[in-house]
């Protein structure tokens, strides 16, 4: 017995250990981590390049490569393969920093077996943000891809046969990277992009996200069945690649479903199951003293300002931007808040998709909530919502490196 529980916990040690994570670089102050498994891919993506380039002619537009001796294509192999995670990396960088430009934190960019992934402290608040967050990755690729080809042609022009096929296969993994990610498919970039027009038409961004995750379904299991296809088909017999199409399926299914069950529970979710405890400023309280001691220790966009737990308006910080330094002294709450109104509060029992509608036309992306008897008893904020409900199920973007998920 003793031995059986010594063996499970070895072997829950070793698949703790795969699926670890390797900090390698700190890129504009964003962590860049490499799960431990990529390694093995890497390895994997080396030997399949080298192989080809030793054993077989590579037939390019315009020109027939021949084999390369063993060393020099164990050498380009290790290049190209670099090259690609490195477009990868790229790719999620792009998607990082379009997301800070819509002023949203990235918590880290992971390189992971199937590719990669951004990942976002808070989602979008609006469709139009979505959009030009999720288009950046393939528009990156597009770029690479296009720099690759010119490199290759002017590799070309001085006959370095080894570097054009460097810069070839580059320029082939972009642009499947690029066409791939545009799949209609959440959580493909293509799928964020239909995500945001369908928000956009119907204001309701938690259905939006369950009907791109169902295109997302449709797309892995196309992927799968392809991948069995070109596995058993008499004219393929592709037997690798067939794999790797279904290993990549599965892997989008899997985030396909959680998203669509991600979807449902936002569409059934109510504002109480993700309002914050409400910290409320009192209406006399000096400007100053908000400024000096209490933002500091409560670093958030609006605050609402009650006393005894009765609402009297919200507090903005771009409200506060207008009113000149100097009278920060002789200033209180009261006499830069916003009046309560009726798009300033909701009760606890609507639903979260029709309070994130008020969010997003009341000008601040804050609601108070209070109770049928007129009590302050929580408080929403655009992006802070913190229940397992309103948690994202997954990242920016999550691609494979053969057609990038």
């Amino acid at each position: 017995m003793r031995e059986e529980q010594l063996h499970d916990q070895a072997f829950r040690m070793s698949v703790n250990f795969f699926k670890r994570q390797l900090t390698v670089a700190r890129v504009y102050s964003i962590p860049v981590r490499i799960d431990y498994r990529w390694f093995a891919v890497f390895a994997l993506s080396v030997w399949l390049v080298a192989s080809n380039l030793h054993s077989s002619p590579i037939q390019l537009p315009g020109m027939t490569l021949p084999p390369v001796d063993l060393l020099t294509a164990w050498t380009l192999g290790v290049i190209t393969t670099a090259a690609l995670f490195l477009s990868v990396f790229g790719h999620e960088l792009s998607h990082a920093l379009m997301a800070r430009a819509e002023g949203i934190e990235i918590e880290e960019i992971v390189l992971h077996p199937f590719g990669g992934l951004a990942r976002m402290k808070t989602q979008p608040e609006n469709p139009q943000a979505e959009f030009r967050i999720a288009v950046a990755g393939p528009a990156a690729s597009f770029l690479f891809a296009v720099l690759a080809i010119l490199g290759a042609k002017i590799a070309s022009l001085g006959n370095y046969h080894s570097t054009v096929t460097v810069f070839f296969l580059v320029a082939a993994g972009n642009l499947l990277l690029a066409i791939f990610n545009l799949f209609p498919g959440y959580p493909l970039d293509g799928g964020r992009v239909l995500r945001a027009l369908l928000w956009r038409r119907s204001g309701n961004m938690a259905e939006a996200t369950r009907m791109a995750g169902i295109c997302g379904v449709l797309v892995a299991a196309v992927l799968i069945l392809f991948g069995i296809y070109m596995a058993v088909a008499p004219n393929f017999r592709a037997y690798f690649m067939g794999l790797w199409s279904v290993l990549v399926g599965l892997f989008l299914l899997d985030a396909a479903l959680a998203v669509v069950r991600h979807g449902r529970n936002l569409t059934l979710a109510t504002v109480a199951d993700v309002m914050s405890p409400p910290f409320s400023l009192e209406p006399d309280v000096l400007v100053s003293h908000f400024i000096d001691a209490i933002l500091p220790l409560h670093p958030q966009a609006s605050f609402p300002v009650a006393l005894d737990r009765k609402l009297y308006g919200i507090l903005t910080l771009q409200d506060l931007k207008e009113l000149p330094r100097e009278r920060w002294r002789d200033r209180r709450a009261r006499d830069v808040m916003r009046p309560i109104a009726a798009d300033l509060f909701i009760a606890p029992q609507v639903m979260l998709s029709d309070a994130r509608q008020i969010m997003q036309s009341n000008g601040i992306g804050s609601l108070a909530v209070v109770d049928e008897r007129g009590q302050l008893v929580g408080f929403l904020q655009n992006g802070t919502l913190r229940t397992s409900k309103e948690r994202p199920p997954g990242p920016v973007s999550n691609k494979s490196t053969q057609g990038r998920q």
